[in-house]
């Protein structure tokens, strides 16, 4: 059995569509008695929606940048969340670093969005309408992840490198194309990935990883056989062992070790 975790959006959906050249390679790969595992900077709720609209089906969930791991039915396997204190001040940076256009709150599962500035466009979240006050959102028992959405691809970068620097060993903060995703110090998707991967007993020489964002380099590096889509930028494409250009490529090349 071998396990195949791979990022969602970039990675499996790109330019806004899940292949069916893709799916189908999913499915052999299932079928083959492998492990499917979605690896994803996204909530649950927000992935399962994509699943649904796009008929996939992993075996496993890995949300919140490994800081939540689901069964398939979507039962916690493993949950982490930030300080409580720590992701109010995250909260509150995100007022005062400016060119924010809002910032996404999820407890583990449900999102939750704030704006900040409603005359830039959201280039993450347009269509998600908030449902709480942003003094509910703080008043939430869990914040498992906080996703900050800038201006543009550089600025999520230097807020991403701000954070890390400002708060060292208490949360990680991953740019991810237009957004920042904070979570908790010491989680990755790498993480969770190892977490699944003792859970179920493979060996890390069966586990294969794709990504294609900053926030896919720790998957990239996990074991020896990170793979990243080609078109990514240098520097993410750098940490990969493996290049290609879908995720039916990377999978008819395993298949056909």
């Amino acid at each position: 059995m071998k396990i195949l975790a791979m990022d969602y959006d970039g990675t499996l959906k790109i330019d806004g569509e899940v292949s069916a050249k893709d799916l189908t390679a999913i499915e052999r790969w299932k079928k083959a008695g492998n492990v499917f595992v979605i690896d994803t900077g996204r909530s649950l709720e927000s992935i399962q929606m994509e699943a649904k609209t796009w008929g996939f089906v992993p075996d496993y969930w890995i949300t919140n940048n490994g800081g939540m791991v689901f069964d398939r039915e979507g039962t916690v396997l493993s949950a982490s969340v930030i300080d409580s204190v720590m992701s109010v001040d995250i909260m509150y940076i995100a007022h005062a670093v400016g060119n924010v256009v809002s910032y996404v709150v999820n407890d583990g599962i449900y999102r939750h969005r704030v704006i900040i500035d409603e005359k830039e466009a959201d280039q993450r979240y347009p269509e998600l309408e908030p449902d709480l006050t942003e003094e509910e959102v703080m008043q939430l028992p869990r914040h498992a992840q906080i996703v900050i959405s800038m201006n543009s691809i550089e600025e999520a970068r230097l807020l991403a490198e701000r954070i890390r620097s400002h708060f060292p060993y208490l949360v990680e903060a991953y740019a991810n194309k237009y957004v920042v995703d904070v979570v908790p110090y010491g989680i990755s998707k790498a993480g969770g990935l190892d977490y699944l991967r003792n859970r179920l007993g493979v060996d890390v020489k069966d586990i294969y990883t794709l990504g294609d964002a900053e926030n896919d380099i720790p998957l990239m590096e996990y074991g020896i056989h990170g793979a990243c889509i080609r078109n990514s930028p240098e520097e993410v494409r750098s940490h990969a062992k493996i290049l290609c250009d879908s995720a039916a490529e990377l999978i008819d090349g395993i298949m056909a070790e």
